[in-house]
């Protein structure tokens, strides 16, 4: 049977084309050679995230115990009122609200992200102030706003509740464990073991996708008769998700600046948090981590040469989240002003706020989009079909 003749052109410049193609009535066929190249790459994730050198328990079962046992322990907290859970229970879903209660009634600064598919991520919090997941959970148990914790707190419990498990996993008691500094690491490794088993992979997108390929090796006819034909190519043309939302992960896992509202003190997002970062004792390349020398250590040279040069680029800029089970982790945006999805697309549609009601400049990409209603209600169902199952 004849093909389509596809024609070979960027995404970007397809963006452009497909802008100005709906002004002039023409348009080039969808997918094109490259679009189809990029479905190609949106395929089931791997059951497993990606092995994390610098935690050497990250799949330990003994570990993985623990720290669920961990996760839901209020006794963790400073206040004893609050936990992992607290947040982010449910399977990985976070609170409902647009921000999250800590110990002594505080909010927490921004909208708490789901631990689904978490450790797919290659950096962590909203700005990137984490670049592990093991390192990650320090941030909020040490938090004064959010569990209100330290060493002394979190070594007691351990002794109290889990001497023995601890031991048998780390061959010394949380006692014999003298670093305090340790202990933490230790507990931010337990709880990576447990998350990375807090995952949903295989959705019905992703059977969407495998039949929409096998409809272009038919007939141009029969990929425009598929259902998911008008909220593919609405993604990756008019709509322009694909720039940022690719790969198995629908993430770029860089950081952008979208123009969400926020004027507030830590409105800057990447560009202040890299450099605490850099300079962290519990990062990838620091003395808590199991590999210094790997790639997940080495990569920090590079971020720090951004600092020096992309600053424009950085201010501002929040982490792109993946979009797999993203009908499940509302409200949306590092504030959660947004309830809904339907929200969240409208947001893009008229691109983002105006100036002087965010920090820092917008991200090229983001512009007035235009959408149709019916390009609109295909996004959104698009995105509900990326929901997987439990594993």
């Amino acid at each position: 049977m004849k093909k389509a003749n596809r024609p070979s052109v960027p995404l970007l410049a397809l963006t452009v084309v497909g802008l100005l193609a709906g002004a002039c009535g023409s348009e080039d066929i969808f997918p094109s050679f490259d679009e189809l190249e990029l479905l190609r790459e949106l395929h089931t994730l791997t059951r497993r995230p990606p092995v994390d050198s610098t935690n050497r328990f990250a799949d330990d079962a003994r570990a993985a115990e623990l720290g669920l046992a961990l996760f839901n322990d209020k006794k963790l907290s400073g206040c004893g009122t609050v936990a992992c859970a607290s947040c982010h229970g449910g399977d990985g879903k976070t609170v409902d609200t647009a921000k999250a209660e800590g110990c002594d009634g505080h909010l927490t600064g921004r909208n708490p992200p789901s631990t689904l598919n978490a450790d797919y991520n290659r950096w962590f919090m909203w700005d990137g102030r984490a670049d592990r997941l093991w390192n990650q959970a320090i941030l909020p148990m040490t938090n004064p706003f959010e569990m209100n914790s330290n060493a002394t707190i979190v070594r007691a419990r351990l002794t109290e509740a889990y001497e023995s498990s601890y031991k048998d996993i780390f061959g010394k008691t949380p006692d014999e464990t003298v670093d305090g500094d340790e202990v933490l690491a230790n507990v931010g490794k337990l709880m990576q073991a447990y998350e990375r088993k807090i995952n949903r992979t295989s959705a019905p997108f992703d059977e969407d996708v495998r039949r929409f390929i096998a409809a272009v090796d038919v007939s141009q006819a029969q990929v425009e008769a598929d259902p998911a034909f008008l909220g593919l190519k609405t993604y990756f043309r008019k709509g322009q998700c694909a720039v940022c939302h690719k790969g198995a992960t629908m993430s770029d896992n860089l950081f952008h600046n979208i123009g969400v509202k926020d004027t507030s003190e830590s409105a800057a997002g990447q560009y202040v948090a890299v450099q605490p970062m850099l300079d962290w004792q519990f990062n990838a390349a620091g003395r808590f981590s199991d590999n210094k020398t790997g790639l997940d250590a080495t990569r920090l040279a590079a971020v720090q040469a951004d600092l020096a040069t992309k600053r424009v680029e950085m201010e501002g800029a929040y982490r792109t989240p993946t979009l797999r089970n993203i009908a499940l982790t509302g409200p949306y945006m590092h504030t959660g002003e947004l309830a809904t999805l339907a929200e969240v697309i409208d947001f893009y549609d008229k691109g983002g706020e105006p100036a002087g009601m965010f920090t820092g400049t917008k991200t090229a990409t983001i512009v007035e989009l235009k959408l149709t209603t019916k390009e609109k209600q295909a996004l959104i169902h698009l995105l509900e079909t990326m929901t997987g199952a439990p594993q």
